[in-house]
């Protein structure tokens, strides 16, 4: 069977106490996500995030540290796509919109109660609780929907 691997980026910015979040208005799910997208061949993993984050906000990341890894496993279909999962709290330039959808800054004390598709929200929770986690979703082609999730999660050594 050919494996089709495909690699993503999504990243956390946050600012006085607010995070970054786009309007999706494409794709199969619609709602609020952090920017990020797809890491073009030879790009770098953070090269990749940099340029998406500017791409769909206009800002430009002076600082963005690794945070995890997630992803996508459809055996049947023998793909499986790889999230690298950036935070970033340093940039520079004007907030814009773009094909992407329209980006804001969403207080953080309303992150429970925002419109975000619980897989993300997973992610994100990790990020700014300072962890280290890879979290996977198996799929079921046959159903359609996720057959189980798994999230491994701990505390940064350092």
């Amino acid at each position: 069977m050919n494996i089709n691997y495909r690699f993503w980026n999504l990243v956390v910015v946050v600012h006085k106490e607010h995070i970054l979040l786009l309007q999706r208005n494409k794709g199969d799910f619609f709602g609020l996500v952090p920017p990020g997208g797809k890491v073009d061949f030879p790009e770098t993993f953070i090269d990749s995030a940099k340029r998406e984050v500017f791409e769909e906000t206009g800002l430009t990341l002076n600082n963005i540290q690794l945070e995890g890894l997630s992803g996508y496993i459809n055996e049947k279909k023998g793909e499986q796509f790889i999230y690298v999962d950036y935070y970033s709290d340093a940039f520079t330039g004007e907030l814009k919109n773009s094909s992407e959808g329209n980006c804001a800054w969403y207080p953080l004390s309303k992150f429970d109660l925002l419109d975000i598709h619980p897989d993300i929200k997973t992610r994100i929770k990790q990020i700014l609780e300072n962890k280290s986690y890879e979290y996977q979703i198996l799929f079921d082609e046959d159903t359609h929907s996720a057959a189980d999730r798994i999230l491994y999660s701990n505390n940064k050594i350092r």
